[in-house]
């Protein structure tokens, strides 16, 4: 009984002793990761200014992380600004489109939305076109890494009136044919995404629509 008792005390203490060491190795990852966006934040700052001097935001910026974006881009780190453009006019009254004009003009002036990557070498650029998403994107060879490659995308790739937002690959559908991937979201009242991969495994297109209530 003894002996069972101080194994038992050992085995509590070996525990005790595991969960600190994991605690205080939580703590300090989760310390070393706000050191790297508070970095990461002030070169975005500093990089828009070059890029898009003047220009302002309506939010961000956000890092953008999930599974499915470290997964599909590996190392990278992703950080993205939104402005929301003006609504058109309900009714197309003269007095209303000459207003939504010039609200839609000074917002083009104004305001920007984006996403950048900073790469395993710490090199930041900006997502455009498709060949910019395909840059340190993971192949795709099969149905599974279609979805998880293209709910990464559809994450960090904004239009007019759709922001990134993180999508999960359970969101995602997957059609196989001779050309490649064709691959699909829908959120109800949100948006409309697709994303296209080559038969060689390469993003060829992405679209995201939205599907959001307009004014009435």
């Amino acid at each position: 009984m003894m002996q069972l008792g101080l194994y038992g005390a050992a085995c509590l203490m070996a525990l005790m002793l595991n969960f600190g060491i994991a605690t205080r190795t939580g703590a300090k990852n989760a310390e070393n990761q706000q050191t790297q966006i508070a970095a990461d934040l002030t070169r975005f700052r500093n990089y828009m200014e070059e890029v898009k001097p003047g220009k302002k935001w309506q939010s961000g910026p956000t890092p953008m992380d999930s599974a499915e974006i470290r997964k599909a881009y590996g190392q990278a780190r992703f950080y993205s600004v939104y402005s929301s453009p003006p609504l058109p006019p309900g009714a197309p009254l003269p007095e209303l489109l000459k207003e939504y004009e010039q609200k839609m003009d000074e917002y083009q002036k104004q305001f920007v939305s984006m996403t950048i990557r900073i790469d395993e070498q710490e090199t930041m650029a900006s997502l455009y076109e498709a060949e910019d998403y395909n840059q340190g994107l993971m192949r795709v060879t099969t149905d599974d890494d279609a979805r998880i490659c293209a709910a990464a995308i559809l994450s960090l790739y904004c239009s007019d009136r759709v922001r990134p937002e993180i999508v999960t690959a359970k969101e995602v559908t997957v059609t196989r044919g001779e050309n490649g991937w064709s691959c699909g979201v829908f959120r109800e009242n949100a948006f409309r995404g697709a994303v296209v991969f080559d038969k060689d495994g390469k993003l060829v297109t992405v679209t995201k629509v939205y599907a959001g209530p307009m004014p009435s």
